[in-house]
């Protein structure tokens, strides 16, 4: 087991992510939380800025600090991270829009989901890197 249930998810990666997410996540909800509380933003729009911030902040971490050895130093080129932002920006936005109540704390779940799997697709390709 020591390259994980998945072939392409090694222990080592796998733990750099999930610290890497979880600064990620509680930036997420820290933001979600003032736009919503302070500000009161509606929960779809507040998710969405928050979204954002958390975004740029895993983006610069996972790159740095993840997936380093298979960028080879790089870092992903701008359709690379205009990929990843839109369509983790439409789970926020869609998530954002439907949960409710204590499930809140859920949104950042499926967009880390769909960030790992695909920042280990785009580290991997020339074509995203620059």
């Amino acid at each position: 087991m020591g390259q994980g249930f998945l072939p392409w998810i090694t222990h080592h990666r796998l733990s750099r992510f999930c610290s890497v997410g979880v600064i990620a996540t509680l930036v997420h909800g820290s933001v979600l939380s003032l736009l919503q509380a302070g500000l009161g933003l509606p929960r779809a729009d507040a998710n969405l800025l928050a979204f954002v911030v958390a975004f740029v902040v895993s983006m610069a971490g996972q790159q740095r600090f993840t997936f380093n050895d298979r960028l080879q130093g790089k870092r992903l080129n701008a359709n690379g991270l205009v990929i990843l932002f839109l369509i983790n920006a439409t789970a926020a936005f869609g998530l954002g829009s439907v949960v409710k109540g204590g499930f809140v704390i859920l949104l950042p779940v499926l967009p880390a989901g769909i960030n790992y799997v695909l920042l280990y697709l785009f580290s991997g390709s020339a074509r995203f890197r620059r």
